[in-house]
């Protein structure tokens, strides 16, 4: 698969989780937590007003007409039965089974068959199984600003949600950045990376030496500070000049874009190992042998690129 494709589906796809996330998952959160900072604020006469009026919703009437001044329960009733409706307010608190009993005491004394228990803080576990099993209602601020917020004021409630959307647009914007970053980094590192380094030719690669043939070591690839010779090219060279044109073909080969390293077998026989293709590195091969014309028909060794199937091949730039 190409990197830029493979770049452009991840980009996309950390997009779309990035937006479902953040509008459906954060955004919401957010409101809520501040959509609860606002119920906590309000004084307890307010809250319970915005309370009663929920309640009233739901088809639930003040039993009481007024509940006692600083009492946190209101008794209410559906027209058959009673309900006590129980309040803590504040963002701070986190109810266990013991509030639960408190309630269900409470209902006894009153005579209520229901209850509901209502807060801006946390309900535990143990709180939430034993209101289960006494028929009481948990209502905590996972629930409560959701059931509340259409009878909030209105600036107030558009003021929230306003703050939770323009935070939702920002990290959308820096989402979408990141997922852009993301897919632009795997499109464009694979380029980077050359996947077949130098390596040392192979056993099968490289036929047995004859001792016969092989290059004297003058002829080995000499360093830059031995080539003393005046540059000129000659026609007939002598063996020691014939071996530093040797040298400097090898020298120049390695440093060929696909060519790894150049270095002679024998006298007549160039080894090329390579990690780009023929069409690739055959005519800087042929272009720098051509330039002497004493070694314009050696033959070259082309050994197989790393991780490949190919086989070693042996050509000529020029046959006379």
């Amino acid at each position: 698969m190409s990197s830029w494709i493979l770049g452009l589906a991840l980009g996309l796809l950390a997009a779309v989780l990035s937006v479902l996330f953040l509008w459906l998952v954060r955004r919401p959160a957010t409101e809520n937590a501040a959509g609860l900072r606002a119920l906590a604020d309000l004084r307890w006469r307010e809250f319970a007003t915005i309370v009663g009026q929920a309640m009233q919703q739901r088809g639930l009437r003040d039993a009481m007409h007024g509940n006692e001044p600083g009492s946190d329960q209101m008794v209410m009733t559906d027209g058959d039965s009673r309900w006590l409706l129980s309040c803590k307010h504040g963002m701070a608190y986190h109810l266990g089974a013991a509030s639960v009993e408190e309630l269900a005491s409470s209902m006894d004394l009153a005579g209520a068959r229901n209850g509901i228990l209502l807060t801006e803080g946390r309900a535990e576990r143990d709180a939430l199984a034993a209101a289960a099993d006494r028929g009481i209602e948990v209502i905590d601020g996972r629930r409560l600003w959701q059931l509340l917020k259409p009878f909030m004021p209105a600036e107030t409630t558009a003021r929230i949600v306003g703050a939770a959307n323009a935070q939702a647009r920002r990290h959308t914007l820096i989402a979408l950045g990141g997922s852009l970053a993301l897919g632009l980094v795997v499109a464009v590192l694979p380029l980077h990376l050359d996947p077949a380094g130098p390596v040392e030719p192979s056993a099968a690669a490289v036929p047995a030496r004859d001792p016969a043939s092989t290059v004297p070591a003058s002829a080995e690839p000499a360093s830059p500070a031995a080539t003393t010779y005046d540059g000129r090219i000659q026609d007939n060279p002598d063996e020691a000049t014939e071996a530093r044109y040797q040298a400097d073909i090898a020298r120049t080969l390695t440093m060929v874009p696909g060519i790894t390293r150049a270095y002679w077998l024998t006298r007549a026989t160039l080894v090329i190992d390579r990690s780009g293709t023929d069409q690739l590195v055959w005519p800087f091969i042929c272009g720098e042998l051509e330039r002497y014309p004493s070694l314009r028909t050696v033959r070259v060794q082309l050994n197989p690129r790393p991780g490949t199937e190919e086989k070693v091949r042996w050509r000529q730039c020029r046959t006379v």
